[in-house]
């Protein structure tokens, strides 16, 4: 992997997830816009339109080195985690589109859709400022490794002791200690790292194994709409169950649709079955549950309350107006 790249400013919510919630999709990159919404009042859900206008993607829900682990003392050149962010990134577009045309179809043929589509969710989970020590606590664990093979070890060596000038200043606006920062960059290095299981990558085998882990069930939800609109949220993803033995997690996939993942213990869902029959559950192949739906505006008023609710401060809109809440 290359880490060398000039990029300065850096999105922590990709420019091609906003680019799918334009409300100019059709004009040119550098003019796209997305409409901006401060929260007021969480529990109510109120929230404010910041500018008639929107604001441009292209320096939207982005800061300057926030990725950037190594900067040359002339400035010329800087090390960060853009083109491995990008490696994702430059399929979810297609992806999105694959699925949701599938589905729309009948085609239920959509395993590889939704599991790519995670994995790229999951590293915005990841890389999102507002989440760090909620990321610390999923991942952290990654941080306490380092890398085996030379070439990435020789890297990492920057990861550490790289010259981090924007440090300090970022660490003040986002309200996080200089050792989290550190930690951060380190388990973003390690997620990229080889797993050893062919060429995937640990985040790559972690999601993997999460659906393919036979103690839990997996349910994915995905809604469409031909008129209301989604909410993107500046985290990038809202929970929707708070319980220990499930995993609830909500993303936006463009202006007009959104995927609900759950995976969850099967003991937990049946918390009464005697455990030989847990037991022996948990020994079959459990296939992917599926659900689509088209215009359900229940679950739309449920996932845009969600993604106001779990915002950091703000949401995104290709609408000013269309709001379901």
């Amino acid at each position: 992997m290359n880490y060398s790249n000039a990029t300065r400013n850096q999105h922590f919510v990709p420019q091609v997830e906003q680019r799918l919630n334009a409300a100019n999709p059709f004009a040119p990159p550098r003019d796209q816009r997305i409409f901006s919404f401060k929260v007021q009042e969480r529990e109510s859900f109120t929230i404010r339109l910041e500018n008639q206008r929107g604001r441009l993607i292209s320096s939207n829900l982005s800061l300057d080195d926030l990725f950037t682990f190594d900067v040359a003392s002339d400035c010329a050149s800087r090390f960060n985690f853009e083109a491995s962010f990008q490696r994702f990134e430059q399929e979810v577009a297609v992806t999105t589109g694959s699925l949701l045309r599938k589905l729309a179809s009948g085609d239920n043929n959509v395993g590889g859709e939704i599991a790519s589509i995670f994995t790229a969710k999951l590293l915005n989970f990841a890389r999102n400022p507002f989440s760090v020590a909620k990321i610390l606590n999923t991942f952290g664990v990654l941080a306490n490794y380092e890398p085996t093979a030379s070439d990435a070890r020789r890297m990492f060596e920057r990861v550490l002791n790289g010259r981090k000038p924007h440090q300090a200043w970022l660490c003040s606006q986002l309200g996080i200690s200089d050792t989290d920062y550190g930690r951060w960059l380190r388990m973003l290095f390690m997620l990229f790292v080889e797993s050893g299981e062919g060429n995937l990558s640990m985040l790559e085998s972690m999601v993997k194994a999460v659906f393919e882990r036979k103690s839990h069930a997996a349910a994915v939800m995905v809604c469409t709409y031909s008129e209301s609109r989604c909410l993107l949220s500046d985290r990038g993803f809202s929970q929707f169950t708070d319980r220990h033995d499930q995993i609830g997690l909500e993303f936006n996939l463009r202006h007009d649709a959104f995927i609900r993942y759950l995976f969850a213990d099967h003991a937990g869902l049946v918390p009464r079955a005697p455990r030989e029959l847990i037991e022996h559950h948990q020994k079959q192949n459990h296939p992917l549950q599926l659900y689509y739906f088209a215009d359900n505006l229940e679950c739309l008023r449920a996932f845009n309350r969600n993604a106001i609710y779990f915002c950091q401060s703000r949401v995104f809109c290709s609408s000013r107006e269309e709001i379901l809440l």
